[in-house]
């Protein structure tokens, strides 16, 4: 008898998940890939895209062609998922399931900061997390005439650990090129107890000192309460207030709204095994940024590519050997590498083993020309997939 995998979203995860599938259903099963955009973007593509380096269409896949000829590619808005009717309701219409994988991603929802997205709508704040978000901070960096920068991280987790330092860098980089070193102050605010906390105080230290050597200051352990976009400042739960010129935030992330309604997460997130991908839900698999995987009760997967492609080999094996297929039992695998994005067209690496004991092993190799070649070189692996050649 036939089945149905539906995969919801068709990111880097969705599609590494649509292709381990079809390796291992038979040729007559249905694998059903939805997503309202058929564009696709690596996270590293909006540093690049708001530091001027590459535009949209530069780096960017077409999921409909990536996918085309050996699963399905629905082009629509996702408006629901019934887990007890094993349905998935679309813009194009419902569709049954006997598995299905969201990979839809986390939403952006700084509303949740009182004064927040008002100080974004003003260009008072700004953001690289989404496309549009990152093509207006380009345009009001290069309008910017110097001052106070805070780049402030409002919540965590948040997707692609790394970007906030990595923007921080780009945008001194960019106020040297453009003569206003002296003039511009950039601080990195975080309620993390050191850098990058995940990776462990090691590497928070090591690069605390290479921001410093670039003029990039961090402070640590604060939350951000609330932004106030007439006077520009924010305030922080310490009670500490902090002015700007320049607001760069990390807007506060949670699960896709979808997944919410369908009673499907715990607080922000979609709880998921870290052997199986499976939700709490039967016949429900989540990977990628809306899904909390947990090593450990104090440590979350980060949310970053690399471990959503991993999670889409686990998920896909679970979900073929729960419809029954003799297939394989998932590897399970938590070890990932990030570039790091600097000035001066360099990039560097933060590499490790998130499931290593008794703490993640992870180092961070320092940006150099050498590191940002390979970076190119990776991105156009992935863009050879299906390369747009016109505008965005």
């Amino acid at each position: 008898m036939q089945k149905t995998v539906v995969i919801l979203g068709a990111g880097p995860g969705g599609i590494a998940a649509a292709r381990a599938l079809r390796g291992l259903l038979p040729a007559d099963d249905r694998i059903v890939v939805v997503d309202r955009h058929d564009e696709q973007r690596l996270g590293v593509s909006l540093l690049l895209i708001m530091r001027g380096w590459r535009e949209p269409h530069e780096v960017a896949i077409r999921p409909s062609r990536v996918l085309n000829g050996f699963v399905e590619f629905l082009p629509a808005e996702v408006l629901g998922v019934d887990p007890a009717a094993r349905r998935v309701e679309t813009s194009a219409g419902p569709l049954g399931y006997d598995a299905v994988l969201l990979a839809l991603g986390a939403e952006l929802v700084p509303e949740t900061i009182p004064g927040l997205a008002h100080a974004l709508e003003n260009g008072v704040a700004g953001h690289c997390w989404a496309l549009p978000a990152a093509l207006q901070l380009r345009e009001r960096l290069h309008c910017f005439a110097g001052g106070r920068i805070l780049v402030v991280i409002a919540r965590l987790p948040y997707k692609c650990p790394p970007a906030p330092y990595e923007a921080a860098l780009l945008i001194r980089d960019l106020v040297e090129e453009r003569g206003l070193a002296t003039s511009t102050e950039i601080t990195v605010v975080t309620p993390e107890p050191s850098p990058l906390a995940v990776a462990g105080p090691a590497v928070g230290e090591q690069l605390t000192r290479y921001l410093a050597s670039r003029g990039v200051s961090v402070r640590t352990g604060e939350q951000l309460v609330s932004v106030d976009p007439r006077h520009r400042e924010v305030t922080f739960a310490s009670g500490t207030r902090e002015l700007f010129d320049l607001l760069v935030v990390v807007p506060p992330h949670r699960a896709a709204t979808v997944a919410r309604d369908a009673g499907l997460t715990e607080g922000d997130w979609v709880p998921a095994s870290l052997r199986t991908m499976r939700t709490n839900v039967a016949g429900v698999w989540a990977i990628g940024d809306l899904a909390a995987v947990r090593v450990r009760d104090t440590l979350m997967v980060p949310k970053a590519a690399v471990f959503a492609q991993q999670q889409a080999e686990i998920a896909a094996r679970d979900i073929a050997r729960a419809l029954g297929y003799d297939v394989p039992e998932p590897e399970i695998r938590a070890v990932g590498r990030c570039w790091f994005l600097a000035g001066r067209r360099s990039a560097g690496v933060i590499e490790g083993d998130f499931l290593a004991e008794p703490r993640p092993a992870v180092t961070f190799t320092e940006p150099t020309a050498e590191g940002y070649a390979l970076m190119e070189a990776e991105l156009a692996t992935w863009l050879a997939q299906d390369p747009l050649t016109g505008g965005a």
